[in-house]
This record gives C-alpha cells, structure tokens and sequence, in this order.
C-alpha cells in the first residue's frame, strides 16, 4: 500500500498546489483539512518520517474513547500496513490515507481500505498468510472486546481463523480473496466487519 503513495525520497513539507490536489484526489480532504493534518503531522516529526510511537499520537485523535485503550494495536496494524516496504516510517500522504480510513462513514469504502490494509504486497489479492498477519496483530484488541462471534472464530488461533476465512469469503475458489469478494463479505457479514473493524 505504501508504494502506491510514497515517492522515493520526497519529504513533502511544503504544501504545493500540486501536492494539495493529490491530497484531494487520493483523500476527499479539503485543503483546511489537508493543511490541519500537515501542519499537526509535522510538529510531531521534523523530518517527514512518522515512527510507530508518534503515529499512536496523532491517530489518537479518531478513535472513538472506546478504542482508544487498544490504539497500540489498531496503531501497529494500520502502520504495519502502510510500511510496506519496513523502513519503520510513512510519510505525510500515508498518513493522510490511514486518518481517511478513520474518517469515512462508506461502508464501501471503508471495506475497500480494511482490504488494502490486509493486501501487504499490494497485488489485490489476500492470501491466508496476510490474514494471519493481520489477525494476529488484532488478536489482543479482539480477546480486550470479547465479542462471541469473533471469539469463536479466532479462538484456536490466527492460522485456523484464517483458513476458515478464505474458504468462506474465496467464491471462485482461487484459494485467494479479491477485493469483490471481500467488500460482499464486508457488506452481508457481521462476523467479517467485526473482525476488521479497528
């Protein structure tokens, strides 16, 4: 996922017009908004590299009061999503994508970016190896809910969650999920939004 915004190298501290309209088109932000997050972005980082303990910071600010004990999970997994290439930072537009995901009421929408979350390598596909990853670093924001559905699901572990997943969600039978199946999935089951619901 991180690919698909990062530019090698780019800081992006200035907000140039340019940069305003690709942080319009990527987020739906406004530029107030667009500029509200960049000037709070950078005063918790000077070097335009956001680490995982600053991250935990600023995205404290959208978690309803209810999440906000568990934002060090939900925080790990978002970033961990967004690092895709590990360097152990994101940047400016990264950022912006992951508050986007906090923000938007579209159930579409939001399932389309929970899948970009779980889709690590960015190929639009998830294996049952990503959703292990991702389910076990929701596997103590999960058991803090205790939400029978999940609990049931997730209880003999990440691996076995998973397995159950793709061979519920994969309808063709790939042995993969699509991003089609899995917003159907997110849209018809309780379960699944549940599970992925951070």
């Amino acid at each position: 996922m991180g690919n698909l915004f990062r530019k090698p190298n780019v800081v992006y501290k200035t907000l140039t017009e340019e940069l305003l309209i690709h942080c319009r088109t990527i987020t739906g932000f406004s530029d107030e908004e667009i500029n509200a997050e960049h000037t709070k972005f950078f005063s918790v980082t000077n070097d335009g590299r956001l680490r995982k303990s600053q991250m935990e910071i600023l995205l404290g600010d959208y978690l309803p009061m209810t999440k906000r004990k568990n934002s060090k999970y939900l925080t790990d997994c978002v970033f961990s999503a967004i690092d895709t290439n590990n360097d152990g930072y994101i940047d400016f537009l990264e950022y912006l994508m992951s508050i986007k995901f906090f923000q938007t009421e579209s159930p579409v929408e939001k399932a389309d970016f929970v899948f970009r979350i779980i889709d690590k390598n960015g190929d639009n596909h998830v294996t049952q190896k990503e959703l292990e990853r991702i389910l076990k670093c929701l596997q103590g924001y999960h058991q803090s809910l205790a939400n029978i559905n999940i609990t049931d699901l997730i209880n003999d572990g990440p691996k076995p969650a998973a397995n159950a997943i793709v061979e519920k969600l994969d309808e063709d039978k790939s042995g993969v999920i699509n991003v089609s199946e899995f917003v159907d999935a997110w849209l018809k089951d309780e379960t699944i939004r549940a599970l992925f619901t951070f």
